[in-house]
């Protein structure tokens, strides 16, 4: 039960990391938009990455909390790298946020 609560706490984690940039965005916003805009970006890949792997069957020998732990970081990595190279929602973040910050 232990390892289920830590793949909980990484998921938990880099959603907490994502709101308190948020808030660094509204007090500091040319400096942190950007780096919100990658972050929601990669936690999106992340997502995607985990439903993707939660579609497949689950009934094989080396499946345990220990590797799913192992897969949720591998995952991570993962999206960290492709969101390097950018699927292009960073820019569309970064116009929203930017577009939301002329509005006010």
């Amino acid at each position: 039960m232990k390892s289920d609560l830590s793949l909980f706490n990484i998921t938990n984690y880099r959603a907490k990391f994502v709101n308190d940039l948020k808030y660094q965005v509204k007090n500091n916003p040319k400096k942190y938009q950007l780096e919100i805009a990658r972050e929601v970006e990669s936690l999106f890949i992340q997502i995607l990455l985990k439903s993707m792997r939660n579609s497949l069957t689950q009934d094989n020998l080396l499946d345990s909390n220990q590797s799913r732990l192992y897969t949720e970081v591998y995952d991570q990595q993962i999206s960290k790298e492709m969101t390097s190279k950018g699927i292009g929602l960073t820019k569309i973040i970064l116009q929203q946020i930017q577009q939301k910050k002329s509005h006010k």
